[in-house]
């Protein structure tokens, strides 16, 4: 659970999580919060681990994944710590990896209780439409961070590169090139339960619908490299 100045947030999230899975290790990466967002998340039971510096959404994301790279764990799941991402789903997401080697929880395929601005949702439309043509899957919603993973799929982001701001479709292509099984599971999505969303506004829309494309043109362009046997199995 990638996590900066949640402190509004966080606590009610963890606690649902926990309910729902004692079995689960839950794990928050504290994005240099100025706010008590990693004391919360200790006395929630949570393991925190901190960056000394802000690293952005991508960047405590791969950590979280390095940090799942070096232990024994088998599926990760990507859950926001601001209450947009409902826990309960998290159990039809990890399921779905027994078919998926990387799992997308789909607002498009659930329900949405939160307005999504016009040229924001344009963009999700059509670059999840250019992800599906790609991939040769179909793909609803390529901005979902909510999101289960295989060892073979969080191992090759732990160690390749991984984008610092938002993954989004380039990381989706990226992972199809390599052989990996992508699907999709419904779910609810909520308005955030407070503070503000990286990704709001209108200049947040317009600079997504420009950088997207140039990101899956790099992404075509790169060539996949190997990746390890025993972190796809």
């Amino acid at each position: 659970m990638p996590a900066r100045n949640e402190e509004a947030c966080i606590g009610p999230v963890l606690e649902e999580t926990s309910r729902l899975y004692p079995g689960y290790d839950i794990v928050v990466i504290d994005d240099a919060s100025e706010d008590a967002t990693g004391e919360i998340a200790r006395g929630a039971g949570a393991r925190v681990l901190r960056a000394p510096i802000p690293l952005g959404y991508g960047g405590a994301v791969h950590a979280g994944f390095k940090y799942a790279y070096g232990r024994d764990y088998d599926v990760v799941v990507l859950l926001d710590a601001d209450g947009q991402h409902d826990p309960r789903y998290i159990a039809d997401l990890v399921e779905a990896t027994r078919e998926f080697d990387f799992v997308i929880g789909s607002r498009f395929r659930g329900e949405v209780h939160y307005d999504i601005p016009p040229v924001r949702y344009a963009g999700m439309k059509v670059f999840s439409a250019i992800t599906s043509i790609i991939t040769g899957q179909h793909i609803t919603d390529t901005s979902s961070g909510f999101q289960a993973l295989r060892r073979g799929v969080f191992s090759l982001f732990a160690t390749t590169n991984y984008p610092v701001d938002h993954p989004d479709a380039d990381t989706i292509i990226w992972i199809s090139r390599h052989g990996f099984k992508v699907g999709e599971v419904p779910v609810e999505m909520h308005q955030r339960v407070a503070g503000r969303s990286m990704i709001s506004g209108l200049n947040s829309s317009l600079r997504y619908a420009v950088k997207m494309p140039l990101a899956i043109l790099v992404t075509l362009l790169r060539i996949p490299g190997p990746h390890r046997e025993e972190d796809a199995e």
